[in-house]
């Protein structure tokens, strides 16, 4: 009788995939889908200042080809220094002062507003991959944490039955009371395992919560790698910092433009000493005389400073590469572990039914099909959480493509 019950128990167990697979395609009651949370995702503050500053970026781009403000006089001129030097009451004079900086220097200060307005959309769209692979990855630990449960659960009420049988064999002298210590040890790891995956839900719901401002149940679509023919030219790090290249230049143009002259504009009309109306106008330009103590070292230092941003781009180019080769490693190598764990479990299953008839047949003792069911149970899990691994695997290597046209 002893040997049926251990028998039945050894069935229940090798059920488990199929119920915990069958809990895992059951449709959710989502009230959400993910384009709906990716949408909610570019509301987040860190997504909203980016789009702040590229407003910014742009509008300062605008003002940098306007004019200083002219200065409007007043000018009162008295001479009398002595009583014989006339009755006049001095010149009086109105007018405005406008002074005209270089218009090459704020076209390229303008244009260098521009870049960094492109630049910082750049860094907007590359937040938001981020920020999305990290909320992918979260809605996959979510999914792997409920099946890990659901299996613990099931694996706790196997182990339950299994310590009463055990108690009532000990009591017949048909089983040791080592048995039921083992089965006491197998329940309280995994009720361990419970309060560890309870533990790791809240902080991914706290994760959630700080994304989307709510914690949404969803079914997670399957996630694809994004095609990406090896150009590190269209990714995201790369062309960011193209971006600082192209800001460098600008940054070049607008020392190159600081040799060329300033203007400045002054026009006067009033009433004369004598009572004689006239005006004046005065037309002044700047000249580089202190160039080589002021515009030829700022020049100097910006060509370094593009020399240097050229340098950090080819830098980014080798790290992108070894980053983006070593992911796809890790992706390959994980869905080929997940096929073998796969048949790992179907290997499994079936040891567990052919010790179980040699159990029955007196070839085995009971101490074999535990360690099989333990392993069938350890390999259940691996399986459940290498495809949340794979998952957040595709989801930090898509986060580097940019997708669709490039940004110029």
């Amino acid at each position: 009788m002893f040997k049926y019950a251990m028998i039945a128990l050894i069935l229940i167990s090798t059920s488990l995939p199929a119920q915990a697979e069958e809990a895992k395609t059951k449709p959710m009651a989502d009230h959400h889908t993910l384009a709906q949370l990716e949408e909610k995702l570019r509301q987040h503050p860190e997504i909203a200042a980016y789009a702040s500053r590229v407003e910014a970026s742009g509008s300062y781009a605008k003002g940098e080809l306007g004019l200083p403000d002219p200065m409007l006089f007043i000018e009162q001129e008295d001479y009398r220094f002595r009583s014989d030097m006339g009755r006049g009451g001095g010149d009086t004079m109105i007018g405005f002062r406008q002074e005209i900086p270089r218009y090459s220097v704020r076209e390229a200060r303008a244009g260098r507003m521009q870049v960094e307005s492109r630049k910082n959309k750049l860094l907007q769209d590359y937040a938001f991959t981020a920020m999305r692979a990290k909320m992918i990855t979260t809605f996959a630990n979510l999914q792997k944490i409920k099946e890990l449960r659901a299996i613990a659960l099931e694996q706790e009420k196997l182990l339950k039955t299994q310590k009463q049988s055990l108690k009532g064999s000990v009591s017949a002298n048909r089983a040791g009371i080592s048995m039921v210590q083992m089965t006491d040890a197998d329940l309280q790891e995994t009720r361990i395992m419970l309060a560890e995956l309870e533990e790791e839900r809240h902080e991914n719901d706290a994760m959630l919560m700080n994304m989307l401002g709510e914690a949404p149940s969803i079914t997670l679509p399957p996630v694809e790698m994004t095609a990406w023919n090896n150009d590190p030219e269209k990714t995201y790090p790369v062309i960011i910092a193209a971006s600082d290249i192209d800001m460098a230049r600008k940054e070049v143009d607008i020392r190159e433009a600081e040799y060329g002259p300033n203007f400045e504009i002054q026009a006067s009309a009033g009433r004369m000493d004598g009572g004689d109306r006239g005006g004046s106008i005065m037309l002044g330009v700047s000249i580089p005389l202190w160039a080589s103590e002021n515009q030829k070292p700022k020049l100097q230092g910006a060509k370094a400073s593009l020399s240097a941003a050229e340098f950090d781009r080819d830098a980014v180019k080798r790290e992108i590469m070894q980053k983006l080769e070593h992911l796809k490693a890790q992706i390959n190598t994980s869905a080929k572990k997940m096929e073998l764990l796969e048949h790992k479990e179907s290997l499994l299953k079936a040891a567990a039914e052919s010790t179980s008839r040699e159990y029955e047949a007196g070839k085995a003792d009971f101490a074999m099909i535990l360690k099989t069911r333990r392993e069938a149970f350890s390999v259940r899990a691996t399986r459940v959480a290498e495809r949340a691994k794979h998952t957040a695997l595709v989801a930090d290597f898509n986060r580097y493509i940019v997708q669709g046209e490039r940004h110029e």
